[in-house]
């Protein structure tokens, strides 16, 4: 892979983390706005909402980790 193709996987993968942590950061604040005003059957949505913008970043953090070990073999 060329050095062009690396750093446009990288780009790729800064800018989709960075959806996904805006994402998880909107759901937590959504979720704390609501807890205040004590509506908490809404508060599980959001949490839901942000475990699964979790989950998404671990996938990709998993995914770089392993990108970076196999380039530290070549």
């Amino acid at each position: 892979m060329s050095t062009s193709d690396d750093v446009q996987k990288r780009n790729a993968f800064a800018a989709c983390a960075e959806f996904r942590i805006e994402g998880l950061e909107a759901s937590l604040h959504h979720a704390r706005e609501i807890a205040v005003r004590d509506e908490l059957g809404v508060v599980g949505h959001y949490i839901a909402e942000a475990q699964g913008y979790l989950a998404q970043i671990r996938v990709l953090h998993q995914a770089a980790l392993n990108e970076f070990s196999r380039a530290q073999g070549e």
